[in-house]
């Protein structure tokens, strides 16, 4: 894995958004191919999904899009300010200078709702993470989190990790939610709180330190945003748009470390 961006802001407890450029690069690419009759249009709106507007519009101007959209005149402002040279539309508040269509958010790894899906090939992008923060070993019975809606049915293990609401983890996913140590999936016990969830991991060997993936592209047992989306009843957009600031953004490139 080769970092692009290893700045890490002391106050985040170790949470972490991967960005992999690469596999944007591959997603911008697969859909410039099927761009067939007319321009390759790329939504950047809400910061690129939250992925970074100026990092991934550079990108995408490199990989064959020909036209980025944006939502308001200042994101336009900031692409051509980075010297970005491709062709950004905004969206008017009465009427859009072009067509609300395109990509969707395929080039971040998504089909939307209302179409047919990501093309084949597409990976997602984003991946969110944090460490586990402390374990503790629970009695059947133990109460976990705001009003106790979750009681460990046996003896079990309980692990801490640093992600909540405030980042982004939609509360209407307590109850079905979960996240990944070790490419293995575990449910989050009791209600999503602002700055953390519990998760209930069994007897499997969960330490202090271990990364607990909230999403990812899925390919190595971890949820993906559009697992969340069901859970939360959301679309994939929305997860990844509301990855909050407190979460930094580490830009990654995993074509280029191969």
């Amino acid at each position: 894995m080769s970092e692009l961006d290893d700045t890490v802001d002391p106050t985040s407890l170790g949470r972490d958004a991967a960005i992999d450029l690469g596999a944007f690069r591959a997603n911008v690419s697969i859909l410039a191919a099927r761009a067939v009759g007319g321009p390759l249009v790329i939504d950047m709106t809400a910061d690129a999904y939250g992925h970074g507007l100026v990092r991934l519009a550079r990108v995408a101007a490199e990989s064959g899009a020909d036209i980025l959209s944006v939502r308001d005149e200042g994101d336009a402002r900031s692409i051509a300010d980075a010297g970005i040279g491709i062709d950004v539309r905004w969206w008017h508040t009465e009427r859009f200078s072009i067509p609300p269509a395109g990509s969707g958010i395929a080039a971040f790894g998504f089909g939307m709702e209302l179409t047919d899906g990501a093309p084949a090939g597409v990976v997602p992008v984003m991946t969110v993470s944090a460490p586990v923060l402390s374990v503790k070993r629970v009695p059947e019975g133990h109460g976990v989190s705001y009003g106790f809606v979750y009681r460990a049915t046996k003896e079990t293990t309980l692990a801490l990790v640093p992600l909540g609401y405030a980042d982004g983890i939609p509360r209407a996913a307590t109850g079905s939610g979960r996240m990944a140590i070790h490419g293995r999936p575990y449910p989050i016990a009791g209600r999503i709180a602002m700055d953390q969830v519990v998760l209930d991991v069994g007897d499997a060997p969960v330490a202090p330190g271990d990364r607990a993936v909230a999403f990812g592209p899925g390919l190595e047992g971890e949820p993906t945003a559009a697992g969340w989306a069901r859970d939360s009843g959301s679309t994939a957009g929305e997860i990844l748009a509301r990855i909050g600031r407190r979460v930094p953004r580490r830009y990654i490139d995993q074509e280029a470390a191969r």
